[in-house]
């Protein structure tokens, strides 16, 4: 676990030595690095440190939606992040955290083993915590806390949100005390759910909360925080314990936690302190190679979640001074939540890429794993047709859902790949078969015919590497790999034979069709020709590269990491860049529809209109749960995969651009040059200015990025926009209540 993080500080402490933007494979380093943090460890220092984490997207308001571009159903299953529950002597209510949702659950062990899926909640964002409460569900996302009625467990209904960028909360009587990753911490009152009142705050750091008596206890990297909240109107850190903390939970006057072992890098210590004192927590017992990112308490049991590498494990607190291992289960990979329920003799383990695991407690001495269910890791892509949708979840496989309803998708079938090693980038259906990445294979052929049981087809092994994207036409599988282009013929599908091979620069990825030209990824975007299948070769090259580049007519639209790019691609061999557009948010992936392009973003999508193809004008923003990986398009619906958010589904039939602002305009009556430019820019040709006259630059999301006093009329203005990223800005020149505005592109 130290290892873990300290690569990752290693790589956050180079971004900010060398300064500048990420290229994509730092970008991609870093992001394959926060996978494996749970989100309520995601704190505010990473954007100190020049790192933008996807998770904090909502908490900035988004750009006004000025487009019909509406969300009409989601699929949020994703990594399972926490997990709590209320027992009846008959079932067990379970309430399973993953991804952007909530899974309701009725769980029952009075003849054998029975899991019900009641319902799944959309909430708002990535999630943290979840709480069950009698008839109320206490939801906690990065975008806030939502309280839902849960009476009637298939029908839930919220009652109330609280826009907050949460990391954590606990919930004590009718308070609700949150830590935001502004390192804000707060209280709420909730005894009236639909509407929770702000009680107090005080500035704190950390990323776990537990609450017993008038103390809350916070879990931070540098320690365990005591906060007095005896007046919740004047909450304030009283005493500190210890360092490096991971889980904590308090009862009465004690308080249990996992930190890491200072003594054996990799290891959790479980420890137990005394706050009987809260200005002078002490450690009165500990137990090394015990604990994880969560513990659930039962009489003298304590149930730990265990951590990236770590076991389930029960620990005995019937002594404190001496917490005892009494038993461990086998639950393999990244465990971020625990809950267990005396009456039910179960515990429940929310784990990165399995899901729910429940164990049979009955003897706590040997804990026995009965299944596993709602596997689910990170959406790596998403390929659509004829109601069904194949989902690459990273180390869950290829996931088969079916959405000839779009408001409601719902699961099928899954083919599993290889558990929890990561594995899978891409998957693309084609007839009654999809085409998924192998880590092994390279390349596997998987039978849908019957969607509830996909099975193994055949493999295709002679591929140089696992593809990182496909695409099909015909016969054949075109796919992005690392340092290849490589063409495999599946006319047999259960035999599939590698055609062709062409070797490329550098890491591959985002591959695109025109006719006999395919368009892939791999440092500079590389032009490809296959008109002959088993020897394609490189015939152009773009300057630039971008994850993703799709094809319309003789324009090429490429993601840039802060832009997108246009590209004349008259000329194959010599593409020409025409126009760039400054998108304000890493771009990863493109989709067409008709004459709109869709920017998955790392906070939403980006809708651009290509009525002038060579110059696109964004005119909306939709906001997702997490970043949009990969999009596809689908008519008439787009799919957004969102990464540890599952699957975002978008009605596209209907798009309007709608006027922003209300000053009247004149004709254009003054000039930039040159324009384009790398910087230096003059306007001339003012007209009827006077001494109030004011520059403005905006970008195309309508901010403002300089300012500056126009002089009197008939004269010229130097502007320099040398410190501006490059893209299309508009210039704009307002005087005499009238505004003239002139489009300008940064090289």
């Amino acid at each position: 676990m130290m290892r873990r993080w300290s690569g990752l500080i290693l790589l956050l402490g180079a971004a900010v030595a060398f300064g500048g933007r990420l290229s994509f494979e730092e970008q991609a380093a870093v992001q394959e690095s926060l996978s494996r943090v749970h989100p309520r460890m995601r704190a505010s220092w990473l954007k100190e440190r020049g790192i933008h984490d996807p998770y904090y997207a909502r908490a900035s308001a988004p750009m006004p939606d000025s487009s019909e571009l509406r969300e009409v159903g989601r699929w949020s299953y994703g990594p399972s992040y926490d997990v709590d529950g209320r027992t009846t002597p008959s079932e067990t209510l379970v309430a399973l955290a993953r991804g952007s949702g909530v899974s309701l659950l009725r769980f029952s062990r009075l003849d054998s083993l029975k899991i019900e899926l009641l319902s799944d909640i959309n909430a708002e964002g990535l999630m943290c915590r979840v709480k069950v409460a009698d008839t109320l569900l206490y939801v906690g996302s990065r975008a806030g806390l939502e309280v839902w009625n849960i009476a009637d467990e298939q029908s839930p209904v919220r009652l109330s949100w609280t826009p907050l960028p949460l990391n954590d909360f606990a919930l004590q009587d009718s308070l609700v005390y949150t830590m935001s990753g502004d390192d804000s911490f707060r209280i709420y009152n909730v005894s009236t759910p639909a509407s929770p009142v702000f009680r107090g705050a005080c500035r704190d750091s950390g990323y776990l909360v537990s609450v017993s008596g008038n103390s809350a206890f916070l879990g931070d990297r540098l320690g365990l925080y005591v906060v007095d909240v005896g007046d919740p109107a004047a909450p304030h850190r009283v005493g500190a314990w210890g360092s490096a903390v991971e889980g904590v939970t308090a009862r009465e006057r004690l308080c249990y936690v996992t930190a890491f072992n200072p003594n054996q890098p990799g290891e959790i210590t479980f420890h137990v302190i005394d706050v009987t004192v809260p200005g002078s927590p002490a450690q009165i017992g500990s137990l090394d190679s015990a604990g994880g990112f969560d513990v659930h308490l039962i009489d003298t049991l304590a149930f730990c979640s265990g951590d990236q590498y770590d076991e389930f494990s029960v620990v005995s607190v019937a002594d404190s001074a001496h917490p005892r291992l009494v038993g461990t289960g086998n639950a393999p990979g990244a465990n971020w939540g625990v809950w267990a329920s005396a009456i039910g003799k179960a515990a429940f383990v929310a784990g990165r890429s399995e899901g729910l695991s429940v164990f049979d407690i009955a003897n706590p001495v040997a804990p026995v794993r009965d299944t596993i269910v709602l596997a689910m890791d990170r959406t790596e892509d998403v390929s659509v047709r004829a109601g069904l949708a194949g989902v690459a979840g990273y180390a869950s496989g290829l996931l088969l859902l079916n959405v000839q309803n779009p408001s409601e998708p719902f699961y099928l079938g899954r083919y599993d790949t290889l558990g929890d090693l990561p594995s899978m980038e891409t998957a693309v259906l084609a007839d009654s078969f999809a085409y998924v990445s192998w880590p092994v294979e390279r390349l596997q052929s998987v039978d849908i015919s019957d969607p509830t049981r996909p099975v193994r087809a055949g493999v295709c092994q002679d591929m140089f590497n696992p593809p990182q994207d496909m695409a099909v036409r015909d016969s054949f599988v075109f796919s992005a790999e690392p340092r290849r282009f490589q063409i495999v013929n599946v006319a047999r599908p259960r035999q599939p034979v590698l055609m062709g091979t062409c070797v490329l620069p550098g890491e591959s990825r985002g591959v695109s069709l025109l006719d006999t030209l395919a368009f892939v990824y791999s440092g500079p975007t590389q032009v490809i020709d296959f008109a002959d299948p088993s020897s394609p070769v490189v015939v152009g090259e773009f300057d630039r590269g971008g994850y993703s580049t799709v094809i319309r007519d003789t324009f090429a639209y490429m993601t840039g990491y802060y832009a997108a790019y246009v590209y004349s691609i008259a000329d194959p061999a010599a593409p020409r860049l025409v126009d760039s557009v400054s998108v304000g948010q890493p771009v990863n992936d493109i989709a067409l529809a008709d004459s709109l392009a869709y920017f998955g973003c790392q906070d939403g999508l980006r809708l651009m209109s290509l009525a002038e193809p060579a110059h696109p004008v964004v005119i909306g923003f939709a906001a997702t749960p997490y970043l949009v990986w990969r999009t596809t398009y689908y008519p008439p619906y787009l799919y957004a995969a969102c990464s540890e958010a599952g699957i975002c589904v978008f009605e596209t039939t209907q798009t309007s651009v709608v006027e922003q602002g209300t000053s009247p305009r004149r004709s254009r009556d003054f000039a930039a040059f040159p324009n384009p430019t790398c910087g230096p820019l003059r306007l001339v040709n003012l007209g009827q200015t006077d001494a109030s006259a004011v520059v403005r630059v905006r970008d195309v999301t309508g901010r403002l990025v300089l300012a500056e006093a126009a002089v009197a009329k008939g004269k010229s203005v130097a502007l320099d926009l040398t410190p501006l990223p490059p893209g299309v800005y508009f210039v704009g020149l307002r005087a005499n209540a009238a505004e003239a505005t002139v489009r300008v592109c940064k090289r």
